[in-house]
């Protein structure tokens, strides 16, 4: 009788989670992608997964909390979860993408009961510490990520590595408040730049609002403007009355704990990164 693979244990912003698949070429491919976030301590969530088909439409998952039992669905996985015992059922397609996405979904969910919240944001690391930058659509933060990353040397066209800062994350970027501070977590979650990340954990120093402009330049935020911008760039796909709340909270005491600017940037340099 063949031996069942072990579970692949998973952690980042301080939640550990187990997963134990039944089909060995499976977990290994999740074990090698996620390798640089393994659990260092004994995880209360606890999933049972199997193989089932389906398409990712649609794109957004349902999440519902109903008592004590919580759904997370999407056309290519299915997760039911017990949220006294932290034991539950992942149903998902034999996709690492759809791994990905179920993490992406449960994570958001669990960081918002923890006081914390998943943000569509890019996230660089600099002296230390951590910056995020948040911005509808299209306001740069993919741009910013990368000019960030390879910054072109005086005596070269080359680009060469920043000397000056890290991305965290291009995409998405994991916050909690812990002993009196906001923190950033480092995570797998990344987008364009396709970065497996690496655990990691940073106070954080400021919240920029992003724009592209002809010139870098910073200014004070508007708190309004900036509430309204974080609660839109934060992930949460629940309805629920419980989780909307935490939401709203969890923003609000970001705004009220952290420093918050506005970053205007132009795109043909990293001088920027002077500035922040």
């Amino acid at each position: 009788m063949t031996a069942r693979p072990a579970p692949v244990f998973f952690e980042t912003a301080g939640l550990a989670a187990a997963f134990d698949f039944p089909e060995a070429a499976f977990r290994g491919l999740v074990a090698r992608r996620y390798e640089k976030f393994p659990a260092a301590a004994a995880p209360f969530y606890r999933f049972s997964a199997l193989s089932i088909p389906g398409s990712q439409a649609p794109f957004r998952p349902a999440v519902r909390e109903e008592r004590g039992i919580l759904r997370l669905k999407r056309g290519d996985f299915d997760c039911v979860l017990d949220l006294k015992t932290g034991s539950g059922v992942l149903k998902a397609a034999l996709r690492v993408q759809t791994f990905d996405s179920f993490l992406r979904s449960f994570y958001s969910w669990a960081l918002l009961r923890e006081g914390g919240m998943l943000l569509h944001s890019a996230g660089l690391l600099k002296g230390g510490k951590a910056c995020l930058f948040l911005g509808k659509s299209g306001a740069g933060k993919s741009t910013l990520s990368k000019l960030a990353a390879f910054v072109p040397h005086p005596s070269s066209l080359i680009p060469h590595p920043s000397p000056g800062a890290e991305v965290i994350s291009d995409e998405l970027n994991l916050v909690r408040f812990e002993k009196g501070r906001f923190v950033v977590y480092g995570s797998p979650f990344w987008g364009e730049m396709r970065n497996e990340g690496r655990q990691g954990v940073w106070p954080l120093a400021k919240v920029f609002i992003l724009k592209k402009a002809k010139r870098n330049k910073i200014s004070a935020a508007v708190p309004g403007e900036a509430l309204r911008l974080l609660l839109r760039c934060l992930m949460n796909f629940s309805k629920s009355t419980e989780t909307s709340a935490a939401a709203l909270d969890n923003a609000a005491a970001l705004l009220a704990g952290a420093e918050f600017a506005r970053l205007e940037f132009t795109n043909k340099d990293a001088g920027f990164l002077n500035l922040i």
